[in-house]
């Protein structure tokens, strides 16, 4: 499988740093490139990022219950009360998970361990209950979504953005879960809040005023 290649359009260095990545944006011209065992294959190119002053980026590091991992990815959405990110991770284990970032909050996700059998999009509302992975979670928002871009290593295609319906669980303490029923069967993801400082985050983008 390959790590390191070049670009199929520009001819840039691209290199993949999470085994789990099969999709990666070129940042030199922002073609889209699927991973194919010893090749790479352009398949379109990619929406310009909005500019939301986030201070994550490509590259940065962080722990998260004291696993190292490092950002090498990122999907932007947009919902009508504006856009939130979600960052790839690849763990130190070899694993990966997400943090997601909107409005100056946090919280880290994983797939859910087990295969989650959930109601559809349209038969939930506030307060239903889910289980997920030994939890019982509620129901907090239903959101549709638009996935508008995406940067660097991503699992899944991204070309084109595509319509996100998701619903956000709450559950104890600052536990939390995602339904994304952006694909068939829907993604399931556990995870939990966490404060900015508890991630102790490196390599940081430099904003004005910090």
């Amino acid at each position: 499988m390959i790590r390191k290649a070049s670009c199929p359009s520009c001819g840039g260095p691209l290199e993949f740093k999470n085994a789990g990545s099969h999709w990666i944006v070129c940042e030199h011209c922002g073609t889209l490139a699927v991973r194919k065992d010893v090749d790479l294959e352009a398949v379109g190119k990619v929406a310009a990022l909005h500019q939301d002053g986030s201070p994550v980026q490509l590259g940065t590091r962080g722990k998260f219950r004291g696993l190292g991992f490092e950002v090498v990815g990122r999907l932007q959405l947009q919902y009508p009360q504006g856009f939130w990110n979600e960052w790839y991770l690849a763990f130190g284990d070899g694993t990966d998970g997400w943090l997601g970032e909107t409005q100056g909050s946090y919280a880290v996700s994983r797939l859910a361990k087990r295969q989650v059998r959930v109601p559809a999009f349209a038969q939930l509302s506030p307060g239903a209950s889910v289980g997920v992975d030994g939890l019982t979670l509620e129901v907090k928002d239903l959101q549709k979504a638009r996935c508008i871009s995406g940067e660097g290593e991503l699992p899944f295609e991204v070309r084109g953005g595509y319509e996100a319906p998701v619903a956000d669980l709450v559950g104890p303490g600052a536990r939390f879960g995602t339904i994304d029923y952006s694909e068939e069967p829907p993604l399931v993801f556990v995870g939990e809040y966490v404060e900015f400082d508890e991630l102790k985050l490196t390599n940081l983008r430099e904003i004005e005023g910090w």
